[in-house]
């Protein structure tokens, strides 16, 4: 390849990464303005679909480089045996993650443009490419188990009353939105004062949806519990009991009778807990007087050998195991090995064992408690999928272990896609993590209290109301559907001569 055509897609790597830096924990907004105006620029001028698919690839690649290296701080957690593969890791989900938008997006717009000079026009061109770029997001998050990290809508987390298109949309059709405005200035000035008219209106109609005439009865009153340690020191099974008992005095400290539930994190005890446990009644003491303990914990059946199951247990103040869920979306290669059973020499070779995989997704009833539905980790980063079947619940719990990614930016955009879930349904969070980011979230995404990464101790507060039931949260990924549609049709009607 000669030279200039290398700088081309070195240029679009540097601009895919400078984007990236606009996801949470930085927001540093206007990277993602000259990141987003050099992806639309290198497509526009891309000769063939080849190029633009090709430039579109090394901007992702650029992209995902930076906003997933968080991943290869897990691969150095003692014992540290695969460090090694930790940044040809993180590399190579990024060169997958690059095929699917912007390659495919820019590919397939290019190709349409050249085919039909029609779509030609600035402004044609602009939409077409953020639905094309929306479709590849939405499918980014769904094949292949799916996985919808930072999606571009992220930006604007550090603003509270822009996430709330999300309610209408989803957290993709705010990405819509987002390539349009941070992309105008690709398209002159008059779309940049266009862009900032709608952000201003966005914002204005945000804050007016957040303060309701009446938000309704607060719930109960629930403690969440960061024990924050970390994940080198989970692995230490001689220290099993010293955490266990961390957790049981934190648990207890003043106003523990006045609580309804007591929330554990993810896998907050390392051991299996099985029925008839003699764990069950220690873990007992952390239920409050006619209350639950809400805590992540390996499961498993009478013989461990079928199976363990990472879960959250719903056990009472008298030692009874009431309710429990089963995670139903693992982590490949982090919580199972695929086709583990179909081929057990794989899973020996790796090293590693595997979860086993829930049958649903629930929405747990406890007396004393409104209904919940309940995510595990990972399970909150993906839009439509964190309400039980039936009846609506009354809130959503999430508990997390973000050890694994020390203070990497990973703990604080696992954070930000927990809070685009409560405004996609409209109902509040509760938030246990074990190293951080705990907290209680409304059902507009405004944290009220939150225990940041590596501090020890309790929120105690009570569970928000829900707001009524969003579009999104009735309709799910339809609405995006209508969204992509309106902008396909009005994309397509002709201007008279």
């Amino acid at each position: 390849m000669k030279p200039p055509a290398w700088r081309t897609y070195a240029a679009a790597i540097l601009a895919g990464a400078l984007a990236a830096l606009a996801m949470p924990p930085l927001f540093w907004l206007p990277l993602a303005v000259a990141g987003i105006v050099f992806f639309v620029r290198q497509w526009d001028t891309a000769p063939t679909a080849k190029a633009a698919f090709l430039r579109g690839w090394a901007w992702g690649f650029g992209h995902f480089a930076v906003g997933s290296y968080w991943m290869v701080e897990a691969f150095f957690v003692p014992p540290a045996d695969f460090a090694l593969l930790g940044p040809p890791a993180v590399m190579g989900l990024a060169v997958v993650l690059g095929l699917f938008y912007p390659a495919v997006a820019a590919g397939t717009a290019r190709w349409l443009t050249l085919r039909w000079p029609y779509l030609g026009g600035r402004y044609r061109r602009l939409v077409l490419l953020a639905i094309l770029w929306t479709a590849t997001e939405w499918l980014r998050g769904h094949l292949f188990t799916g996985y919808p990290w930072n999606p571009l809508g992220h930006v604007w987390a550090f603003a509270t009353p822009l996430l709330q298109s999300a309610s209408l949309f989803g957290v993709y059709g705010l990405g819509t939105f987002t390539f349009l405005i941070l992309a105008a200035p690709a398209a002159g000035w008059r779309a940049v004062l266009a862009a900032l008219g709608v952000v201003g209106a966005a914002g204005a109609a945000g804050l007016v949806l957040m303060a309701p005439p009446d938000a309704g009865p607060a719930g109960p009153l629930v403690r969440i519990v960061q024990p924050n340690v970390s994940q080198a020191e989970k692995m230490v099974s001689a220290d099993r009991g010293a955490h266990l008992r961390k957790l049981i005095e934190l648990s207890r400290r003043p106003g523990f009778d006045k609580l309804a539930a007591v929330v554990w994190p993810e896998t907050a005890v390392s051991f299996v807990v099985q029925p008839e446990s003699p764990a069950l009644p220690v873990m007992a003491e952390a239920a409050p007087p006619g209350g639950y303990l809400l805590a992540g914990a390996p499961r498993a059946g009478a013989q461990i050998e079928d199976g363990v199951w990472n879960s959250l247990l719903a056990i009472d103040s008298a030692g009874h195991l009431r309710a429990s869920y089963d995670k139903v979306h693992l982590v490949p290669f982090g919580e199972y090995i695929p086709y583990h059973k179909e081929f057990p020499p794989i899973g020996g070779a790796i090293g590693r064992g595997s979860f086993e995989t829930g049958q649903s997704f629930v929405t747990l009833t406890l007396p004393g408690l409104p209904p919940f539905s309940p995510t595990i980790c990972y399970e909150a980063i993906f839009p439509g999928a964190v309400v039980g079947p039936g009846a609506r619940p009354g809130w959503l719990l999430n508990v997390t272990n973000d050890a694994w990614f020390g203070t990497s930016s990973g703990p604080y955009q696992h954070l930000t896609s927990a809070r685009l879930r409560t405004v996609e349904e409209g109902l509040p969070m509760i938030r246990a993590a074990n190293t951080g980011v705990s907290a209680v979230i409304d059902g507009y995404g405004r944290v009220l209290a939150s225990l940041d990464m590596e501090r020890q101790g309790v929120i105690d507060h009570v569970v928000p109301p829900p707001r009524a039931a969003t579009p999104y949260a009735r309709w799910g990924d339809w609405t995006l559907l209508l969204l992509l549609l309106a902008g396909a049709l009005g994309m397509a009607v002709r201007r008279p001569n």
